[in-house]
């Protein structure tokens, strides 16, 4: 089986200290937490980017510093989030321009019109897309982007599940959600999931079993464990790598990742 790709995702643009003290909302916290996930096997970093008083902001300088110190300390594929914030498209994707990203989330829930032109602006600038699934029909239209040319092959999905607790669903309907997107893929696809809320971490088991990647951290939960808040995105990670020996399953190392994930056409 292919080798686990760990995603790190720091911090969303819901949740605050408020919520869980050991949440990041600085550039420096952004930054510092995604270094150490990376010391317990997180090789991707997903960012979101946040102003020194932890409001979401998609100006470079912020994300500026979140880059340029997770570079300096570690050879981490960079993926810079374009998701969120009520500002046109195109101002959310000038990070990814200006700092050169490795990757970039492409988000499906806009018009065509604005699916498209992120799309092509990422192929034209080498920049992988990984592709922010949250339902079948957002699944859907991004197999059309890659029957256009628009997304190269392997095209790398991300199957997004619940953030926060929906009372009485259990884990087989989120298994059974997560068959059928995972069957829906175009052909040749790469998928990861992240999420999943209560039902987490035995999706995350799941997911190692079959063979997808996998995105944890304090984005995507607060908690590690019912009633305990996670002390950051490394514990997750940490938690991960042990499943992944269980399991007999090699987590990919930063050079095999950037293998795994490059586009062949």
């Amino acid at each position: 089986m292919e080798k686990l790709v760990i995603t790190v995702a720091p911090t969303n643009t819901k949740w605050f200290k408020k919520d869980n003290p050991n949440m990041p909302q600085t550039p420096d916290e952004i930054a510092q937490d995604a270094i150490e996930a990376f010391r317990e096997g997180a090789v991707v970093a997903h960012l979101h980017a946040r102003d020194d008083n932890g409001q979401m902001t998609f100006e470079t300088k912020y994300f500026r510093r979140i880059v340029e110190k997770i570079r300096s300390e570690t050879d981490m594929i960079i993926q810079l989030s374009t998701a969120g914030a009520n500002i046109h498209y195109k101002e959310k994707l000038k990070p990814i321009l200006e700092l050169k990203s490795d990757m970039a989330s492409l988000n499906i829930r806009g018009s065509d019109e604005e699916i498209e032109y992120n799309a092509r602006l990422m192929r034209d600038n080498n920049i992988v897309p990984i592709i922010e699934a949250f339902d079948l029909g957002m699944i859907e239209k991004a197999n059309r982007l890659i029957q256009k040319g628009l997304v190269h092959q392997p095209a790398h999905f991300e199957l997004v599940f619940d953030l926060e607790s929906i009372p009485g669903k259990t884990l087989q309907d989120d298994y059974d959600e997560l068959s059928r997107r995972i069957k829906a893929l175009y052909p040749g696809s790469a998928w990861s999931r992240n999420r999943g809320a209560h039902n987490q971490f035995e999706l995350d088991a799941i997911t190692i079993m079959l063979g997808g990647h996998l995105r944890v951290g304090m984005e995507d939960n607060l908690l590690i464990a019912p009633g305990q808040l996670a002390s950051g995105s490394a514990e997750f990670t940490r938690r991960v790598r042990k499943l992944c020996k269980v399991f007999g399953r090699e987590v990919a190392s930063s050079s095999e990742a950037k293998e795994i994930l490059q586009p062949h056409s």
